[in-house]
Formats: C-alpha cells, sequence, structure tokens
C-alpha cells in the first residue's frame, strides 16, 4: 500500500506520524522475562510484568505500550485471557502470545476472534521472536496513523458542521439568501455517514491488518476526506454570495483540477463542447463548481477507463442553461434512477458517499432549476444540471 496519502493527511492536519518502540513482557516466570528483556531491549522499551493483573494494572496507567508478549500458562489468567480483554480495552494494541504446541486450538480460536494477533510456538527462536515484534510494532504504528488521521478529519468535519449552524441562524435572523440554509441542512445529515465510515475504520484496525483490511480502512478514511473537503467548499461558497459572471470554460477546468487532486486513478478524457454564444454564465461559481465535480466523479466511477467522458454547455431559451456530464458507463436501472438523487444513496461498489448528486440538485434549486438525469442508449447516463440565469 502507497503510504503517500496517509502521510499527506497527517502533514495537512498538523499530526506528527506516530511511532511504536514501547513492549510489555508478561510472564510468571522471571527468568523468561530476563531472558526476554535483554533479548529486545537494546532496540525497544522494554516492561515486565510477572502476572496477567499486572500487566493490566501497567497498561491502566500513564505508561504507554504498543505491543504485548504473554505467555499463554500463567495462574489466575491465561495469556489469551489478557489479550481478550486488552481486544475491547486498547484495540490498537498489538498482541502476541507465545505457547507451546498444546495450547494451539484456543489461540487459535483467539486469533479468528480478532483478540490474538500472532502467537509463537515453544522453543522460540530468538530472531524469529525480534522480527515478529518489529513486524508486529510497524502494524501498530499503521494503526496508530489511521486512527489518528480519522479523529483528525473528524474535528475537522465537526467545526464546519458547527460553523455552518451559526451561519443558518445567522440565515434565520437576517433573511438572507436561502443558501446557507440548505448547506446547513446537507452539514446535519452528514453526521451520521462520519459516523459509519469510523465505525468502518475502526473495525478494520482491530481485525488483523492483513492488506484488504488496511485497504478497507484507508478507503473509509479517504471517503471521509472527501466529505470534510465538501463540506469546506460548500462553506465558503455560502461565505462569498459569489452570484457573478463566470467562464463556463473556467468552470469546468477548476472542477477537473479538483477531480484529478483526488487521484481516482482512472484514465478518462474528458471532452468539452461549450456552445460558442454562451461566453460567461451568470451563477454562484464556487457551488456549480461543486455540482460539476460531483458529476464527474459518478461519470468516472461508472465509465470503463480509457471511455471519454462528455462535458456540455447550452443554452435553452433566454434564461436557462444546461450543463450535461454523459458517461461512457452502463447507465441506471429505473429503481436507481428514482433514488439516485436522495441523500446518501449509491449504486456504486464499494459505495461512494451518496451525496454528490444530493448536492447537485441543491445546487440547482438554489439557481432557480433542477438536476435530470436521463438515459443514454445505448449505454451510460446523462447528468443535465439546469440553472437560470438571473441577469438584471
Amino acid at each position: 500500500m502507497d503510504p503517500r496519502p496517509i502521510q499527506d493527511l497527517l502533514s495537512e492536519l498538523g499530526i506528527s506520524e506516530p511511532t511504536c518502540t514501547r513492549v510489555l513482557l508478561v510472564d510468571d516466570e522471571f527468568e523468561v522475562l530476563a531472558v526476554l528483556e535483554a533479548l529486545l531491549d537494546d532496540d525497544w522499551e522494554v516492561h515486565t510484568a510477572q502476572s496477567g493483573r499486572e500487566a493490566l494494572e501497567i497498561l491502566s496507567s500513564d505508561t504507554a505500550i504498543d505491543l504485548v508478549i504473554t505467555d499463554q500458562r500463567m495462574p489466575e489468567m491465561t495469556g489469551v485471557e489478557l489479550l481478550s480483554s486488552l481486544a475491547e480495552s486498547h484495540p490498537d494494541l498489538y498482541r502476541m502470545v507465545l505457547t507451546a504446541y498444546s495450547d494451539v486450538d484456543p489461540i487459535v480460536a483467539a486469533i479468528n476472534q480478532g483478540k490474538v494477533d500472532q502467537f509463537i510456538l515453544k522453543p522460540w527462536d530468538p530472531e524469529a521472536i525480534r522480527r515478529l515484534v518489529a513486524e508486529g510494532l510497524a502494524v501498530g504504528e499503521r494503526r496508530a496513523t489511521m486512527r489518528a488521521v480519522a479523529e483528525g478529519l473528524s474535528v475537522r468535519f465537526e467545526e464546519k458542521n458547527t460553523a455552518l449552524s451559526a451561519l443558518k441562524g445567522a440565515e434565520s435572523r437576517f433573511r438572507a439568501d436561502e443558501r446557507l440554509s440548505t448547506l446547513a441542512w446537507v452539514a446535519s445529515g452528514l453526521t451520521g455517514e462520519l459516523h459509519r465510515l469510523m465505525d468502518g475504520v475502526h473495525d478494520s484496525l482491530r481485525s488483523d491488518p492483513t492488506s484488504a483490511s488496511t485497504k478497507k480502512a484507508l478507503d473509509s478514511i479517504i471517503r471521509i476526506r472527501t466529505l470534510s473537503d465538501d463540506i469546506n467548499r460548500l462553506y465558503t461558497a455560502g461565505e462569498q454570495h459569489d452570484r457573478a459572471e463566470h467562464s463556463p470554460r473556467k468552470l469546468i477546468s477548476d472542477a477537473v483540477r479538483l477531480l484529478m487532486d483526488e487521484d481516482a486513478g482512472e484514465n478518462n478524457p474528458i471532452h468539452v463542447d461549450i456552445d460558442p454564444t454562451i461566453e460567461t454564465v451568470l451563477v454562484d461559481g464556487p457551488q456549480i463548481r461543486q455540482a460539476l465535480l460531483g458529476m464527474l466523479r459518478n461519470a468516472l466511477r461508472a465509465s470503463p477507463p480509457n471511455v471519454p467522458i462528455q462535458v456540455r454547455v447550452r443554452r435553452e431559451g433566454d434564461v436557462l442553461i444546461a450543463l450535461e456530464v454523459v458517461d461512457g458507463g452502463p447507465g441506471m436501472s429505473t429503481e436507481v434512477l428514482q433514488s439516485a438523487s436522495q441523500p446518501f444513496f449509491s449504486g456504486f461498489e464499494p459505495a461512494s458517499t451518496g451525496l454528490g448528486l444530493t448536492l447537485c440538485q441543491m445546487v440547482a434549486e438554489t439557481h432557480g432549476g433542477r438536476l435530470a438525469l436521463l438515459d443514454n442508449h445505448p449505454s451510460g447516463l446523462i447528468a443535465q444540471l439546469w440553472i437560470r440565469e438571473r441577469r438584471q
């Protein structure tokens, strides 16, 4: 997995990249603890405990621990019992157990339940333990990094949500443009989506971090970031009240640039066709850019690689302008078409944020227009953003 998206997010959020170096050894035999400590303490910060109870006391204190190695057979509390408890209270902690061959079955069951990350058979090999500890601490760093990013994005989102709610209140008092009220409604609806994505990240981090589960968590974080970026742009648009003359080509190029910044991974050429009589449009620029971005995202996901996406701008009568995005995908069924612009509905697999077309519909309505989705037989879909110019 390419670590750069996560590193970029850490830098953007002002978060230092976590490091994991602290190991807790748990064994009721002092001699075993002494040998393991001597094996590991040259490279890592090592703490020791001679019982499960003592280990829990250390972990409930101010001492930060990143990885635990425990013996299975201990009086009062077995290694699996200790690690099962830690899986609930310290889900990011990497958990290892030392065991004899006869103890394997309950430990394999604990691994399948996500309670144990790794087990080591006795007699253990010193170099193998050092390698496994290094690998476990690396996994711990990835878990801590993704959690820090997710929590940082959550804070950012809540700040924007609070700001939009305040703007909504001011809007009611001063009866200004109703756009801010609409944007605040969108922000309040995103809270449930954010919590659902955070739950998905949490579940992935608690399970065995194979490449598939790590990618799933990363995908969820990127989706959260997309939501945060959308809210930020919409919030800025609400503050600016930017109903002005804009070049439609510039609006489209800005939306395409935002799409490229998201690095969706496909290589679909975008063909632009603008009615030559339309030099400028009188619109709210940031909102129209956001709507175009949402339409382009959907077209990109629907279209096979390298299949062109068309963007068209045309006039209908004196005041109506149609901005159209045409994809090359399989189209939508009647049932999906009816639900496509509903909040949090997604017909894609894996699911998108489910807000792209909802936001397009709202932008269209604030411009006195509407969003239309038309079948483009024999393949694809035409998404039309109808807007009404308010020229004097």
